[in-house]
């Protein structure tokens, strides 16, 4: 996967290889995010983890969690920019393979579930009736709250957009009128989430396709196409590096 040569490290500031957070990713569900939002833990259980975590986490991420020279922040614009997308169940792996740093995995299994639970309540994920079990983090994304405005994405995010595909007389490869790139998952889009694309109307942005030729592009020339791929903005050099490319309209239309 190309995603892998230019993400090294998606983590609580370094950790798990890409490729191991794409394999494990893949499991959960495309639109599951959304569960997140319902309320995938109890307060009580939030509660219960600040002992572990005055215990053992704090010397590295302070009492407000917000991080120091020792560790990251553990909530807010950092956290987000991390795990936006990523699978709970991958938040669980993280910290529990990886945490504290001086003696990995020294806790009960369960405290490491509790520590998942005060992470999710601090970013301001909300509780619900029903305490987060280890079968019940499946499917779950971290996601931002439904409805939220589009926000500039960062680069090197892996995002999804659509637009009108194209070929250059130097050979490149060019996605025009695509929408606003928003932060996706590297997870195979369904038919019905294609569906969705191909609704969504042009907007005015243009991207150089990179890495684009396995994905033997000239099949869908002057086509509407969804791609995925990492972004990266520059002054007259917007690019995405294609991890994804499927067609969703035979005709770019006007």
């Amino acid at each position: 996967m190309r995603a892998v040569i230019l993400i090294t490290f998606i983590a609580l500031g370094s950790g798990w290889p890409a490729a191991h957070l794409v394999a494990q990713n893949n499991k959960a569900a495309g639109n599951s995010g959304a569960k997140i939002w319902d309320g995938v833990y109890s307060e009580d259980q939030a509660e219960r983890a600040r002992k572990p975590f005055t215990a053992v986490c704090r010397r590295c991420h302070n009492d407000d969690m917000g991080g120091s020279d020792r560790g990251p922040s553990l909530h807010g614009e950092r956290f987000m920019a991390n795990w936006e997308t990523q699978g709970v169940n991958l938040l669980f792996a993280k910290i529990r393979d990886t945490m504290p740093p001086d003696s990995p995995s020294s806790l009960p299994e369960q405290d490491y579930l509790d520590l998942v639970t005060l992470i999710l309540r601090a970013n301001g994920f909300p509780a619900g009736s029903g305490a987060l079990s280890m079968d019940g983090m499946n499917g779950v994304l971290i996601v931002k709250k439904p409805g939220d405005g589009p926000q500039e994405v960062a680069n090197f995010r892996l995002v999804e957009v659509v637009g009108c595909l194209s070929r250059g007389s130097d050979d490149a490869w060019t996605l025009t009128k695509t929408t606003d790139p928003v932060v996706t998952n590297d997870q195979q889009p369904t038919p019905e989430r294609l569906q969705e694309a191909a609704a969504r109307p042009p907007g005015s942005q243009t991207f150089r396709l990179v890495s684009v030729s396995s994905f033997k592009p000239e099949r869908y020339q002057g086509q509407r196409v969804q791609v995925k791929g990492l972004i990266y903005r520059a002054p007259n050099r917007d690019r995405i590096n294609l991890t994804s490319l499927e067609m969703v309209s035979p005709s770019c239309g006007s």
